[in-house]
């Protein structure tokens, strides 16, 4: 494991409750909708990749950087089988949970471990990679690794360099000790010019959503907004 993994597994190590509660709806109406406009980013990040995953039901998902489930969890809820991975053991614990109480324990399975080291040999339909570009120097080799285990597609998150809160996450972050990185469009489309032949790219406020699917090198890339 790198300086910089050991940094961003120590931080998520210390806060999985802390992380989960924003996914969480019974906290008080007031609080709660203070809460969902916050991060209404994320939420909209949510709902476009479950629906660009389409109809699940039969299909085998990877969540790379699952954190406390909940992606995985409301795939599974949906048909799908899902193998969620993340290098914080108090996260996958509590994905873990969170798909027991769900009643999908059956069809989830939570790895422990680095997603670059993992001998993840079977091909998977689709990938997610959700949030978790944000915290890595060098996405390449994650990208190169979602692409090759992909049947179909595969979704990323990469957030955005020149937002009015960037700074504040940045600073909140910095004194956390947790690294953590931002793309402009341009560093998106370079990275999908070297791993990706056809992609959807969606930008969300905070957020750039990448679709990319399984298509001819010769397919140009596309650009949607929501």
């Amino acid at each position: 494991m790198t300086r910089e993994s050991a940094r961003v597994q120590a931080y998520f190590e210390r806060m999985p409750l802390a992380f989960d509660r924003i996914y969480q709806h019974d906290r008080g109406r007031l609080l709660g909708l203070l809460e969902r406009w916050r991060h209404r980013s994320m939420f909209e990040r949510f709902r476009l990749t479950l629906e660009a995953c389409g109809d699940v039901r039969g299909k085998r998902i990877l969540d790379i950087g699952c954190g406390s489930g909940r992606y995985a969890v409301e795939l599974a809820r949906r048909g799908a089988e899902v193998v969620g991975v993340d290098f914080s053991a108090p996260m996958v614990g509590l994905a873990s949970r969170i798909a027991e109480e769900a009643g999908v324990a059956a069809r989830c399975r939570f790895l422990v471990g680095d997603i670059l080291s993992l001998p993840l040999q079977e091909p998977f339909d689709i990938s997610l990679a959700i949030g978790v570009f944000d915290y890595t120097s060098q996405p390449g080799p994650i990208l190169e690794k979602m692409r090759r285990l992909s049947r179909l597609r595969f979704l990323a998150s990469f957030p955005v360099r020149h937002h009015a809160l960037t700074w504040l996450r940045k600073l909140r972050l910095f004194l956390a000790g947790c690294p953590v990185y931002f793309y402009t469009e341009s560093d998106v489309r370079a990275l999908l010019r070297e791993h990706a032949a056809h992609v959807t790219l969606h930008a969300l406020g905070r957020d750039y959503l990448v679709i990319g699917e399984r298509a001819d090198a010769s397919q140009r890339v596309t650009q949607g907004h929501v």
